[in-house]
């Protein structure tokens, strides 16, 4: 597996990014690894000149570059972790991506953005946009840092991607615990696909009680395989009856977990495939969220 020698962080100066600044001098300091904190400054097309008597808008690039140089040094406090701060004018998530690969980063780090009256964490469009073109793993910072991850949970479909995920968080968290979750649902697997259009209890000589355990078992026969394989703490099949994807959203609100790392769909480039479970879980999750992109 690559080090993780080069992380790009996306911060809005005007907004509070302590926590991704403080989660990514971490991640820096662990892996003994470069920082490039990248700022864009978004101009609105009707401030440019020649544009209905608009007058040019001047971009303070130095002054901005101080205000982030004053909140990198407030969680750089040995000065470990070097960095290099960029500002540059245009949207957030294409500036990200354009830096991202032009630095030849090995991930990107950026905070969810946005906050609802109630104080939840919802993630912001600049998040998401990022997060479903990068061409990187992209880590989503959504509540306050304290220390290094302690305690990862890796939803699992057995696939090859999933696969690559864990053993990228193993490879940058290397003093956390993680554990793999598998969501079934029985009910749903056994429905209209395999027994035609009838309903399932006049389907002769069928149980669905007996699929049911019979489903579980083989779950629970592939986790154990898969945990093996991959190397981590263990794991866990839960029944997602009906809908896998909330069932599965409940059994992380129920836990401790700080991190939680999906893997996409997609190849390395522009454009990476996430899976519905996976794009369910970037936006409802409470906790930090890692998606997991092949790297070139």
């Amino acid at each position: 597996m690559k080090k993780l020698k080069r992380i790009v962080v996306g911060i809005d100066v005007l907004s509070k990014s302590s926590n991704i600044l403080k989660r990514a001098v971490i991640l820096a300091k662990e892996n003994e690894a470069d920082l490039f904190i990248v700022h864009a400054v978004q101009t609105p097309w009707l401030s440019l000149p020649g544009y209905f008597g608009g007058k040019e808008i001047t971009v303070d690039a130095k002054g901005i570059t101080k205000k982030i140089e004053k909140k990198i040094k407030a969680v750089n406090k040995d000065d470990k972790v070097s960095y290099t701060i960029i500002v540059k004018e245009g949207d957030a998530d294409d500036i990200l991506l354009y830096e991202s690969k032009l630095l030849k980063a090995d991930m990107i780090v950026i905070g969810k953005h946005t906050k609802s009256k109630t104080g939840e964490n919802i993630l912001g469009s600049i998040a998401q946009k990022v997060a479903h073109k990068s061409h990187l793993p992209i880590l989503i910072v959504k509540n306050k840092v304290k220390d290094s991850y302690k305690n990862v949970l890796a939803p699992t479909d057995f696939g090859v991607q999933s696969k690559q995920s864990i053993l990228f968080v193993k490879n940058i968290c290397p003093s956390a615990k993680i554990r793999a979750v598998f969501a079934y649902e029985s009910f749903y697997t056994a429905g209209i696909y395999t027994t035609g259009a009838y309903p399932l209890e006049t389907v002769e000589n069928f149980d669905i009680q007996q699929y049911d355990k019979a489903e579980k078992a083989a779950a629970k026969n592939n986790l154990k395989e898969f945990i093996k394989a991959v190397g981590i703490d263990g794991g866990k099949v839960i029944d997602g009856k009906y809908d896998s994807k909330k069932a599965l959203l409940k059994y992380i609100k129920k836990n401790t977990f700080d991190l939680v790392v999906v893997g996409s769909r997609g190849t390395a480039g522009f454009n990476a495939l996430l899976g519905s479970v996976a794009s369910y879980v970037l936006k409802e999750a409470p906790t930090d969220v890692l998606v997991y992109v092949p790297i070139d």
